[in-house]
């Protein structure tokens, strides 16, 4: 009898999770931690902007290295926030094309509250295009060639070179801007859908939480789209 009461408590903890509103939580919870990581992350990027030939980037990136395992915690996290976004998020948009008997009546009906943009459709399509855009980001930058430099005697990775480098070719740095126009759209729309579909907002705040995506999209987005457009034009080879 214990056994069938654990079985069925465990079933019924599955059952919650495996909704559209249990996979919508964790789309949202995922990208909100997901747009926390792209903050911070950009605060790093925007140091190539020091001007002291990669002193700044090149030691923030040494620091992170020196925290060893705790570095890999953090990196075996980012890539679990990352697939369960993914993951659920696939699902979503799966099951909600099952049980749309048509989209083009839907997006026509839709109105009001529900913010119903061309961010918002073309969510599963800017997904989609960050999901192939990510780990090709991850193999350039981190997986990339290995240089070597020194900074106060302490020799250490050139981070700032392999950015450099990579961002003098055209087709890169031109198809990383390119990228960054559909993270604003999926940022735009994702920031406040996150905070409506874990109960957060009501009608008061929904037209605020919707600004604020906005702007926070055109924000990250924005210098992402910088970096590698002055980089490929107005920083010079190290």
């Amino acid at each position: 009898m214990h056994i069938m009461s654990t079985d069925r408590t465990s079933y019924k903890i599955r059952g919650k999770w495996d909704t559209t509103v249990g996979r919508k939580v964790v789309m949202a919870a995922s990208g909100l931690l997901l747009i926390g990581y792209l903050i911070i992350h950009l605060a790093a990027n925007l140091m190539v902007f020091a001007g002291d030939g990669g002193r700044l980037l090149n030691r923030y990136s040494y620091t992170l290295h020196q925290l060893g395992p705790l570095l890999w915690i953090a990196r075996i996290l980012l890539a679990t926030f990352f697939l369960s976004h993914i993951i659920s998020g696939i699902r979503v948009v799966i099951q909600n094309r099952r049980a749309r008997s048509s989209r083009y009546a839907m997006a026509a009906s839709k109105g009001g509250p529900s913010k119903m943009t061309v961010a918002s459709r073309w969510m599963a399509i800017t997904g989609l295009i960050l999901l192939v855009f990510v780990p090709t980001h991850v193999w350039m930058f981190t997986l990339g060639p290995y240089y070597e430099t020194v900074i106060d005697g302490v020799p250490m990775r050139d981070i700032y070179r392999l950015v450099v480098e990579r961002f003098k070719n055209p087709v890169t740095a031109f198809s990383y801007a390119a990228v960054m126009l559909f993270l604003c759209l999926h940022l735009a729309h994702g920031f406040w859908s996150a905070l409506q579909s874990l109960g957060a907002l009501n009608r008061k705040w929904l037209p605020i939480a919707y600004t604020v995506g906005i702007v926070l999209g055109v924000l990250i987005a924005g210098g992402f789209f910088v970096l590698p457009i002055y980089t490929y034009f107005f920083i010079p080879m190290p």
